[in-house]
């Protein structure tokens, strides 16, 4: 390490750690091709590249537009950090991570059990549910956070918005 001197203060500096090699650049194609897709399927309706900047495409055209610059931004960040790709099977095994599958597998039981049961217990099931099964520490405090959140929509979405909740 070397030390710089700045106002008569030593400063440190720091060795740029290297990052395991996982599957960035494979991650972010994945991620280019669907923001690609749904910036192409955002152009279907009147927007700011068609010059109607009040258009119902105008914010879903911004949004998949800077998605797909942030895409580029982190490409070129790991460019710059000297990344070294990975395997497909370390792609994989990042991609399908233990809490991820166990995130998807959770909303895609919320989403066939909402309409069910309906908005308020489903949603404060998944929540409870989803959070212990990827911490399984505060059992209460998951229960008194779900429940918070839960009470929070209704009174929000329900009362003051007079929205219907599934």
């Amino acid at each position: 390490m070397s030390e710089n001197v700045k106002d008569g203060t030593a400063i440190t500096e720091q060795p740029i750690v290297q990052l395991p090699a996982r599957g960035e650049y494979k991650m972010l194609l994945l991620l280019l091709i669907i923001c690609g897709g749904l910036f192409i399927d955002t152009l279907n309706s009147p927007g700011i590249f068609q010059g109607i900047t009040s258009g119902p495409g105008s914010i879903p055209q911004l949004v998949a537009g800077a998605l797909i610059l942030m895409i580029f931004a982190l490409a070129i960040q790991c460019l710059g950090r000297g990344y070294k790709e990975g395997s497909i099977a370390e792609f994989l095994h990042y991609l399908f991570d233990k809490d991820v599958v166990i995130l998807i597998a959770m909303v895609l039981i919320y989403g066939f059990i909402v309409e069910t049961i309906h908005f308020v217990p489903a949603t404060f099931l998944f929540l409870v549910t989803t959070m212990y099964l990827l911490e399984r520490k505060h059992l209460l405090l998951k229960i008194a956070v779900s429940a918070g959140t839960v009470g929070g929509l209704y009174l929000i979405f329900s009362t003051l918005f007079q929205v219907v909740l599934p």
